[in-house]
């Protein structure tokens, strides 16, 4: 029923995202040193996410033998290449949105005697037909929907604008084109909708009592807690910079350079990162099928997609060893250090699930391209908005990321939809 499924998008992202510096045949690993950022994770939640990643590649067909070399690299100039310099000031502006949301966040919702408008919540029973045939997933009793979210298929959250408690109506839709369940696609169907309550927003109002109830009392005015967000939008636009700054300086490398794969680790690594993302699926319940479905890919595009990603990773992992040898650049504990701050992971904890080979590549990553920072030349970012501003972007609406994160699990549970 609802335009997309959040599981399948987020397991779509994670599948197409895989890792490009993962070692020659390491295991499958959730992010990559460079995309994680300092917000640390529970113990638990890595134990969890790494054994369902592990029993999911295991069942997985057997990876080809290992090759002993992955190619040659020649590289050209990896001393001086520029790097934009991004913006890390948070303004006003800024805090006050990320404030906003949070509020958004917190607040609650009361029922009103009124037609329902754009931000309401409307509580109702549904019953979706084709033919005069109630198809599947297509009912639920109970349901929240806020209207003006784009949680439906297009009209539907239109069509009970202006209704109050205990109206009905029939809506007259089409499923999209493009919808995942191939039998609704491009299908004129009819929803007979009642509503059962509506209602409104209401959101807190920023004082110093609320801060001090919701912090609990880490800051106990608003200037307070304007200046912690501040603070914590500052390190997110930092974390956020540096990681730009270590994708765009390997990448530089990697683009200024000549290989030579060997077909053999292509090969292998293509495998390897087809096992990844079948995992990362796997952790999010969805098979092939559905991921191709939902992204509209063939399977001979998917298998190519997943080569590309291999050689990728193949050149990665080429430039990393050749830099780290011309410059005689070795791992300290500093360097572990490093990367237990970006993951939010103890080494240990990361050497138990990953491997020392794998938490050893990382490392050398990160100092690589710390090395080739170090010598990069500094240009001024063409355009204002950033990395750094594409975190502020995010942050300002994190709040209401989770809320949507949280009332798509409760949906799960209210209902049966036309993926299922």
């Amino acid at each position: 029923m609802r335009k997309s499924e959040t599981k399948l998008i987020l397991a779509a992202a994670l599948a197409a995202g895989a890792m490009l510096f993962t070692a020659c045949g390491g295991s499958a690993k959730e992010t990559t040193a460079a995309e994680t950022t300092a917000a640390a994770e529970t113990t638990a939640a890595a134990e969890t996410t790494a054994a369902a990643g592990e029993t999911a590649a295991a069942e997985t067909e057997a990876l080809p033998e290992k090759p002993e070399s992955l190619g040659t690299v020649t590289l050209g100039n990896y001393k001086g290449i520029e790097l934009s310099t991004h913006k890390v000031d948070v303004t006003d502006e800024e805090v006050d949105a990320y404030i906003q949301s949070v509020l958004n966040y917190a607040g609650s919702t009361v029922e009103v005697d009124r037609p329902a408008q754009n931000g309401d919540t409307v509580n109702i029973d549904y019953v979706g037909k084709k033919d005069g045939v109630a198809f599947d997933g297509g009912t639920a009793s109970g349901y929240d929907l806020v209207l003006g979210s784009g949680s439906f298929i297009d009209g539907f959250e239109d069509g009970l604008i202006g209704m109050k408690k205990g109206d009905k109506t029939v809506l007259n839709l089409t499923f999209p084109e493009q919808y995942h369940a191939e039998d609704l696609a491009g299908q004129a169907v009819t929803f007979d909708v009642t509503v059962n309550s509506v209602k409104e927003p209401k959101t807190p109002e920023l004082t110093d009592e609320w801060v001090s109830e919701y912090t609990g009392g880490a800051q106990k005015t608003v200037d307070e807690y304007k200046v912690q967000i501040k603070k914590e939008l500052t390190e997110q636009y930092e974390r956020s910079a540096y990681t730009a700054d270590v994708t765009n300086a390997i990448q530089a490398v990697i683009d200024g350079a000549q290989f030579e794969l060997n077909p053999d680790a292509v090969t292998y690594e293509t495998a390897v990162q087809k096992r990844q993302s079948l995992s990362y699926l796997t952790q999010y319940g969805v098979d092939l099928e559905s991921y191709l479905s939902m992204t509209g890919m063939t399977q001979e595009q998917y298998d190519e997609q997943m080569k590309s990603v291999g050689e990728e990773s193949l050149k990665t992992q080429l430039v990393i060893q050749e830099v780290a040898a011309r410059e005689d650049l070795k791992l300290t504990n500093a360097d572990y250090k490093k990367l237990e701050e970006m993951t939010g992971y103890s080494k240990d904890l990361l050497v138990q699930y990953y491997g020392q080979e794998q938490v050893d590549q990382d490392s050398m990553y990160l100092k690589v391209a710390d090395f080739l920072i170090s010598n990069a030349v500094r240009t001024e970012a063409a355009v204002e908005t950033t990395a750094a501003g594409t975190t502020a972007a995010e942050a300002a609406s994190a709040a209401e990321t989770e809320s949507a994160a949280e009332t798509e699990a409760a949906s799960e549970e209210a209902e049966t939809t036309a993926a299922n």
